[in-house]
């Protein structure tokens, strides 16, 4: 036992001497973090670009501008950013995809619709886009029902003005006549439109005033780092075939040191180095990403529980590895398809049944589950299985790895 230590602080020292793998591992994830949490995290301030709408106005009347108005409005102002043009610009421009609808307003609209007649208004949407051309055709419908709903309402009164307008004369009496009428019809309709009898009432559901303690990078973060962490305590166990290929483990068959006690060194220094590594990132996602991680107690048991199974899959894995090159190609395939299934790249909740069932027998899942929990303040009772269960599979790894690895190795200096 005092042979396994004192190898292990030997390691541990010269690993950290020469840190520049372990830093890089460690840098990785956090940078990682910082960009999807830019790409992903939410913000603020909800911001949609304007939609740019081509208008091609033919008529270039009282009426269409009338209709082009209601473009302008409020917030449909803020939302679509109307321009007019030829219809022949219009057109090459949708064509080059400048703009997400063009609205065609033909001659003699003002014409038609003084007249009561049925006119067609040619909308052209962007086919290279879905929503924004959408929310366009209903501003659409909605200003030309608001349109028509004014000629109905005053009809008679239009028609009289019509009339005016084609004699050419405006008898004084007629007119105070007119605009007796219109008030009334205005008072009529009033009572239900100033203000209308059917309002919205808009209300946004707040959340607590407690702040949620989980965040897209805590969300993040625990993921990536548990997929890096399992190339950290690697990197510590490929030492072995490098030490069997240099011929030093040859010479440590003659000596009181046992081959046993090298690779107990190795998981030890390797489950050690990733409990270190695992707090610095815990550390820097507080400093960084103010990222609330529960109980820091309980998320220290998560770090050394996590880390002793990682170390003890590794051990496991090197019993089926001969040589240093071999390691590289079959453990990085290995560590990769763990981290897709795990949910360090994707979300474990967006798989599909059959392949949750995959999930959870990798590594990852685990260690994800347990850091998501300790954020949300989960109770004790949801975590303790998961840490007892990564330190049992942990201690079952490393006994049944150091002792096929230890054979392994032992057969491999005899040949």
């Amino acid at each position: 036992m005092k042979n396994i230590f004192l190898l292990a602080r030997k390691d541990f020292i010269r690993k950290w001497r020469n840190p520049v793998v372990i830093i890089g591992f460690i840098l990785i994830p956090v940078t990682l973090t910082f960009i999807f949490g830019l790409i992903f995290g939410p913000s603020e301030e909800k911001i949609l670009p304007r939609i740019p709408v081509l208008a091609a106005d033919k008529d270039q009347s009282i009426f269409s501008d009338f209709f082009l108005g209601f473009f302008k409005q409020g917030e449909l102002n803020k939302l679509i950013d109307l321009k007019k043009v030829e219809e022949k610009e219009g057109r090459k421009l949708m064509d080059k995809g400048k703009a997400s609808a063009l609205l065609v307003i033909p001659e003699n609209f003002g014409k038609n619709v003084w007249e009561g007649k049925t006119v067609e208004i040619l909308l052209l949407k962007n086919p290279s886009e879905q929503f924004l051309p959408q929310i366009v055709e209903e501003v659409c419908d909605i200003s030309t029902l608001l349109l028509s709903s004014v000629f109905s309402v005053f009809s008679d009164e239009l028609v009289l003005i019509k009339s005016f307008i084609d004699q050419g004369n405006f008898p004084d009496k007629d007119v105070s006549s007119l605009s007796v009428r219109i008030k009334n019809r205005i008072e009529g309709i009033s009572q239900f439109v100033f203000p209308p009898v059917i309002s919205l009432k808009e209300k946004t559901i707040k959340e607590k005033e407690e702040e949620s303690p989980f965040s897209i990078y805590g969300y993040i973060l625990p993921a990536i780092a548990t997929m890096f962490l399992l190339f950290i305590c690697n990197a510590v166990f490929e030492d072995i075939l490098r030490e069997k290929e240099m011929g030093t483990l040859l010479r440590m068959t003659v000596s009181p040191l046992k081959i046993s006690e090298f690779i107990w060194s190795k998981i030890l220094t390797s489950a050690l180095i990733g409990s270190l590594c695992t707090l610095i990132l815990i550390g820097l996602g507080i400093i960084i990403f103010s990222i609330h991680w529960g109980n820091l107690f309980l998320v220290f048991f998560i770090v050394l529980c996590l880390n002793i199974m990682i170390a003890g899959f590794i051990s496991f894995l090197y019993s089926f590895i001969r040589t240093e090159r071999q390691a590289g190609a079959v453990l990085s395939s290995v560590f990769i398809i763990m981290s897709l299934l795990g949910g360090s790249m994707i979300p474990v909740e967006s798989f599909p049944p059959f392949i949750l069932n995959f999930s959870k027998l990798t590594l990852n899942y685990w260690g994800i589950q347990a850091f998501h929990k300790a954020i949300m303040n989960a109770p004790l009772k949801e975590v303790v299985p998961i840490l007892l269960g990564m330190l049992f599979a942990g201690i079952l790894f490393s006994f049944i790895g150091s002792y096929f690895l230890n054979n392994s190795l032992k057969k491999g200096l005899v040949k």
